[in-house]
Order: C-alpha cells, then structure tokens, then sequence
C-alpha cells in the first residue's frame, strides 16, 4: 500500500479512493494504455498514450513504455530522473440518472507519479524465448508483449539485436500512486424521486460497458 501523501491523497469521493498496489496493478494490466505526461525542455507540457507493463520488484512498482527509439517519447524522457504522472482509465459502465447533474459513470483509474530509469542497449547476441530472463531490456520488452497479449512472446519471431536497439523503452519507478473506483447503481436527489412526472419520463439505470476481443 502507498503512504498517504499530499501528491497522491484523494481529496473528492474519498470512499472510492484506494491506495492498494495490487488494486493499482489489475487496472493498469486491463487497460494496458497509460497516458504519459512530463514537461519538455522548452516547459511544455507533453502527453502521449502508450502501451505500457507494471512490474512488482520486493514491493517496487516499475512502469515500461515502449517506442521508437528516435521518437518525441523516447527522446524526451531519455534522461535519468525525468519526473512524470501516467495515468489509466478503465471505463465500466454509464450511470444514468433522472437529471443531468446525478448522471455519473462506473469506472477505474490509476494516477502514479515517478520518474524515469532510461535502459541502454542490448548488447548480448541472443535473445531467450521462455523465462526465466536476465533483468535486460530485452526482457522488458518481452514484459510489454506479455502485458498487452498474455503467451503471445513465443508464438512469433524474437527480436533481433537490431530491432531492439532500435525500439525505445522507457522505465518508469513509481514512487506514489493511488486508484480511484466508482461501482454500484444510480444516486437520484430526493426532490427528483419525489417528480412522480420526472420519474415516469426518464430511464434511469446503468448500462454496462464491456471490451470484447474479436
């Protein structure tokens, strides 16, 4: 669990905050997109979605992110010690209420503040196809594949050496993270339950969303 701080403490809805890594890892490893933000040489704020894995070292949350290596993400973050927010959003569903104000939705999400640990290049010849794996950046490429289609690293050609070097990968330690998860039914205000026209006209109820693969 993460310390309370005032980077990471929920402020609004506090009952649907959570502070739980393992809470934090299942939203990261459904929605696989994080959208990485950081500020640029110039002071511009950037913000680019990416593929992104969670890794639990001895209680250590690492994120990876890959990309070309010659790229805006890879060249802006290819500094040690770069800080940044990601962020992950699972949307489950749309809560619909009698008035506009109470509509709400049901969903997931993660916020973790950390900076950045760039890899260099692979320098071995050969690239393992099961695990275990040296702690290389190729592994953390093979932990990206995995992330985002499980078993799928042995079914398809390995990287070269060259295809490697040649694909940035971004490491990510988290240093503060918390999650925020909004589940249940629909909240009316009383004075809309007691509108016995408002109640006839409106549907209220919540329609679940679903990712289907396929």
């Amino acid at each position: 669990t993460y310390d309370k701080t005032p980077l990471n403490t929920i402020n609004r809805y506090t009952a649907r905050a959570s502070y739980d890594k393992e809470t934090i890892k299942s939203i990261i490893g459904e929605a696989k997109i994080g959208h990485v933000s950081w500020v640029d040489d110039e002071g511009m704020p950037q913000c680019l979605p990416m593929l992104g894995a969670v890794e639990d070292v001895e209680g250590d949350l690492f994120l990876y992110f890959h990309g070309y290596a010659g790229g805006r993400f890879t060249k802006g973050l290819n500094e040690k010690g770069t800080r940044v927010v990601v962020t992950f959003t699972i949307l489950d569903g749309y809560v619909l209420a009698l008035s506009h104000y109470s509509t709400d939705l049901n969903y997931r999400s993660a916020i973790l503040h950390g900076y950045t640990l760039p890899f260099g290049s692979l320098s071995s010849d050969s690239l393992p196809s099961t695990p275990p794996l040296e702690s290389t950046k190729a592994e953390k490429l093979r932990n990206v594949v995995e992330g985002a289609i499980p078993g799928r690293w042995p079914h398809a050609r390995l990287p070269t050496e060259t295809e490697v070097n040649s694909t940035g990968l971004i490491r990510v330690l988290v240093e503060s993270a918390s999650a925020k998860v909004r589940a249940g039914g629909v909240k009316n205000e009383k004075k809309d339950l007691e509108d016995g026209e408002l109640v006839k006209r409106v549907w209220t109820g919540v329609v679940p969303v679903q990712r289907t693969v396929g």
